[in-house]
């Protein structure tokens, strides 16, 4: 490709994202008070404010990448055009993803969504870039081919594979998926198979297939421990697909798995009983509480050892993944409608929040390496007092993920907690606490690289940082303003999370 042409493709991927984003938040407030909850394709899609919310944040974490990219074009081989292309084929997996109310229709998103990643991550100049993508890749079939094998067993179990039902003419078996599982005892019964720990086989099949599920969804989050791609991954991809894949790949697993946890509170009487009581198989938050606990662990531990500002950044992810567990704890934890609303709403509003801290810490980290050689600690000394304008964004943003007012990281990790406690696991938001506690050290070291550290390299091309500037800052004043007044993204999420369930 010429330049001429890669910048064509450049400008035109981009001002094709800005109109399709602007449009977004044309439509969003436009119809934020009468956006009903429809259902497309004979029901394989839905269309509502959640969906809309999730694609939004697609589109915004595109639109960062893609203006980052601009600038990271000796990171890239020669492939610039398909670089775009592949970028915005993944973004449309993942709003296809997160609108996704059948299991198939959500596996054929799910390979949209990471094939195109697993290239970007290998198109990458240098051997560790083709090393983190061919890890990318086996790591990614394994995980799939888990929540495909999940979703064959459902399937012979229920017999359907739809999430929900809101199109009265689908035909199917049971409806959805969760009725089926509900009425299992009726397809299998009991007394023609020998309990195992006083479950029958039907719903050690259901405990099996869930498990199989999750774990191929929890793969896209980073989640111990399935979290082993991430450090080398993140650290051999281009920056700009590094950022993408912390924010963009991290939130289309989050909507999948929300929504399918979601769709258990529209059958049963959920407002008199647990939804575990209702389906008849156990209780399962005390083990995705577990998986919280050692995410953070593990995340903030690793962390602190790392001398790449990217690979402890990568660590700092897997923590955080530890931490969006808390609202999925809570939500499974919940005996009422309002409770289940507010758990989801408030989980939602923190990945909203982690996205323009971490979409703000990856671009104004990326503006200040373009006159560095590598992301290590040292590098970055005493460029505080020299590149003042990214140095704040990233001290800003480090200051975010920490949890310190007034962010939006701190209101929304304090709302996140507060659900945890509501929900009865107060001892797990004391250990989410320690953590904290543990990651300011990692968070806080940046700061002090940045400001307190004598530079060892003089700087000559200041004009160059400060041009990229402009959209870190744009990011900056969103983490101060949504922290200072959140209630537009808490009411939104809110009644997103609202239209769901009723």
């Amino acid at each position: 490709m010429t330049s001429r042409s890669n910048k064509v493709s450049y400008y035109a991927a981009i001002s094709g994202t800005f109109i399709g984003l602007i449009t977004k938040l044309i439509l969003i407030f436009a119809l934020y008070e009468n956006m009903n909850y429809e259902s497309i394709f004979m029901g394989t899609l839905v269309a509502g404010s959640l969906e809309s919310l999730f694609s939004l944040i697609f589109l915004i974490a595109l639109f960062v990448c893609l203006n980052m990219t601009k600038y990271y074009q000796n990171q890239i081989t020669s492939f610039k055009s398909e670089f775009y292309g592949l970028l915005m084929y993944s973004t449309a997996g993942m709003m296809l993803l997160a609108r996704s109310n059948e299991m198939i229709t959500a596996y054929v998103s799910l390979e949209l969504a990471t094939l195109p990643l697993i290239a970007l991550v290998a198109l990458g100049k240098g051997k560790l870039s083709k090393e983190s993508g061919l890890k990318y890749l086996v790591l990614s079939a394994v995980s799939t081919s888990f929540f495909l094998l999940g979703v064959v067993y459902i399937y012979a179990l229920t017999g359907t594979t739809f999430i929900s039902s809101e199109n009265p003419n689908i035909s199917i078996h049971y409806g959805t998926i969760f009725q089926g599982i509900s009425h299992a005892q009726v397809m299998f019964p009991s007394d023609l198979f020998v309990s195992v720990s006083s479950l029958d086989i039907s719903n050690i099949i259901i405990l099996i297939s869930i498990i199989f599920i999750f774990i191929g969804l929890l793969f896209k989050l980073g989640v111990f421990p399935f979290h082993f791609w991430i450090p080398d991954v993140y650290e051999g991809a281009p920056t700009p697909i590094t950022m993408f894949l912390s924010v963009a790949s991290k939130s289309a697993g989050i909507a999948i798995l929300l929504r399918i946890v979601l769709s258990i509170f529209n059958i049963g009487d959920v407002s008199n009983t647990s939804w575990h009581a209702v389906l008849n198989w156990p209780d399962i938050s005390l083990s995705i509480a577990i998986l919280s606990v050692f995410s953070m662990l593990v995340g903030n531990i690793l962390a602190i050892k790392q001398n790449s500002l990217k690979r402890m950044l990568a660590y700092s992810s897997i923590a955080q993944a530890g931490y969006i567990l808390i609202g999925f704890v809570a939500l499974l934890s919940s005996s009422e409608i309002k409770d289940a609303v507010y758990n989801s709403s408030v989980m939602v509003a923190y990945i909203f929040g982690y996205m323009f801290t971490n979409l703000a810490a990856f671009y104004s980290m990326g503006a200040i390496k373009q006159n560095l050689e590598s992301y290590d600690f040292n590098q970055f000394r005493g460029f505080g007092r020299i590149d003042v304008l990214n140095s704040f964004v990233l001290s800003i943003s480090m200051l975010s993920l920490i949890g310190i007012p007034p962010t939006i990281g701190f209101i929304t990790k304090l709302f996140l907690f507060s659900s945890g406690i509501n929900s009865g696991f107060t001892w797990l938001v004391i250990f989410a606490l320690i953590n904290t506690v543990i990651s300011a050290y990692y968070y806080l070291r940046i700061i002090k690289v940045l400001y307190l550290e004598k530079s060892e390299f003089s700087f000559d091309n200041q004009l160059q940082a400060i041009k990229v500037s402009k959209l870190a800052v744009l990011l900056l004043i969103s983490i101060v303003v949504f922290g200072v007044y959140p209630d537009p993204i808490f009411d939104f999420c809110y009644d997103a999370i609202n239209s769901v369930i009723n």
